[in-house]
């Protein structure tokens, strides 16, 4: 193998990727910025959780997934860099998914075993870069599946409980392969400006100190980073759970407003978080909103697992003087105009080196947060000790730039329930984590059962504190929503 090129006359610090010499065909497409964005953080995963009733058979679920990643290039890709550390998706030489059995004993005992595979670094140069996690009884079984933001977002993950569940009863079903699409291909195309022409020469300038003195980041600088992190915070969730009854009830109350489900419980746990911690600070005032831009794009996208959405990126404050559903009101059209322009504004990865965007997105950042992770790798020590390195300051802008809320959800699925003999009766989607958002959600609803979660970190020293906050305000969105009755000391 030949090694990354270094144009400058430093060294890169003793971490330089190889360049991987397996065969072109099988790359699937090259990794876009946004999608690099999570190679690397403990803050890289999506997750979603699918109960089902009936006896799902083991084997044939393991069978079943083997069978999906034909269909679904990603879910068997692996991370390969070339010269000028441009990533690229693979599928050369790439396992199976991880798949664990596990005897079911208790409804929340897939959140015990799951509290631990979230922490495992994914190894994206040998892929794959998902694992599946089975709860099983004979009755009612949990799959668990945790897979690395930058091959898939929430819907990828319905669509493949879907296509996995339809192989699982009916094994020979034709396989009709799906390629991942490139997502910044359905954003609007911005057009000539002032400003876009002043900021490529900033990307440019940028692109051109940091070259001076590069970092290449590899493996072993994100295990010490994202075990060190995990060895002091747990991640952690509070759900708010309504029955087919209520979430029609919600929905009915939703449609006599002219609002939706999403825009109605995003606004309940901003006015619960407000009341219970104060009003949120003057920088994270914004929201962003992601949307699937399967269903919004002006072109036809199709059911493809990959990392494929929009975000727009916008101030809202819940106003407590005027009713809750005004503040509905105003959140869902600010919501409904931005999304059918589709506004990803949020979204908008600059047009950074391939390793700067590794800096600025993971290990700039982290410094702060466990500095002691930089102590673990000569690679990171240099790194830390270049306090003069543009990834540093520009970090430092970035922390003004956090919303103060991110609410992404999935909606009513138009996906089938009942597979043969069994039948999906919940999904609990848990979005990418952060700690410096302080409102981060996701909800899902299917059969009529409604689930959102509130997602944080909680650090091991705190003694639960942030989860009784969690509660509370999960508590205090229902009696916003009409569901006081619904209220519960409990996570779920």
């Amino acid at each position: 193998m030949s090694v990354v090129k270094d144009d400058s006359n430093t060294a890169h610090n003793g971490a330089e990727h190889n360049v991987c010499n397996d065969d072109v065909s099988r790359h699937i497409r090259k990794v876009n910025n946004l999608e690099r964005v999570y190679f690397w953080t403990p803050y890289s995963n999506v997750s979603l959780i699918t109960r089902i009733n009936g006896d799902i058979s083991p084997e044939k679920l393991r069978l079943a997934i083997n069978t999906a990643c034909k269909m679904h290039p990603l879910l068997g890709a692996k991370i390969v860099f070339d010269e000028d550390n441009n990533a690229w998706f693979s599928s050369d030489n790439v396992p199976q998914p991880p798949f664990k059995i596990i005897q079911r004993v208790s409804n929340i005992q897939w959140f015990d075993k799951f509290q631990h595979e979230i922490t495992i670094p994914f190894d994206l140069e040998k892929g794959p870069m998902i694992r599946f996690m089975l709860i099983h009884s004979e009755k009612v079984s949990e799959l668990v599946i945790i897979c690395n933001h930058c091959i898939c977002d929430g819907m990828s993950l319905t669509y493949l409980v879907r296509d996995v569940l339809n192989y699982c009863v009916n094994p020979e079903k034709e396989i009709e392969m799906i390629p991942p699409q490139n997502m910044i291909d359905f954003f609007p195309k911005k057009g000539f400006s002032i400003s876009s022409i002043m900021m490529r020469l900033f990307i440019s300038q940028a692109n051109r100190k940091w070259k001076k003195k590069p970092y290449t980041f590899e493996y072993e600088d994100s295990v010490a980073l994202q075990n060190t992190y995990w060895d002091k915070n747990r991640f952690n969730t509070v759900l708010l759970e309504l029955d087919p009854n209520q979430t029609r009830g919600l929905s009915n109350r939703c449609r006599e407003n002219g609002v939706t489900v999403g825009s109605a419980v995003t606004t309940a746990f901003i006015a619960a978080r407000e009341e219970i911690n104060g009003p949120f600070k003057k920088n994270q005032k914004q929201i962003w909103i992601p949307f699937d831009l399967r269903r919004h794009a002006k072109e036809e996208i199709g059911d493809v697992f990959c990392l494929c959405v929009g975000a727009p990126s916008f101030s809202y404050t819940y106003n407590s003087k005027k009713p809750f559903w005004e503040n509905v009101s105003i959140l869902h059209e600010e919501i409904h105009k931005r999304v059918e322009k589709l506004d990803s504004e949020a979204l908008e990865v600059l047009n950074f080196h391939p390793t700067l965007t590794d800096a600025l997105s993971s290990f700039a950042p982290f410094a702060k947060v466990v500095p002691e992770a930089y102590t673990q790798t000569e690679n990171l020590k240099q790194f830390l000790n270049d306090e003069k390195n543009i990834a540093f300051s520009f970090a430092k802008k970035a922390e003004h730039m956090v919303p103060g809320t991110i609410a992404s959800n999935l909606g009513r699925l138009n996906i089938p329930e009942i597979y043969g003999d069994l039948k999906i009766d919940q999904m609990i989607f848990l979005p990418v984590m952060s700690n410096s958002v302080p409102l981060t959600m996701g909800g899902v609803s299917i059969g009529d059962k409604l689930v959102f979660s509130l997602i944080y970190p909680e650090p091991k020293n705190s003694a639960g504190s942030v989860t009784l906050e969690m509660i509370q305000i999960r508590n205090k969105a229902l009696e916003c929503l009409g569901f006081p009755d619904k209220i519960s000391k409990i996570a779920f």
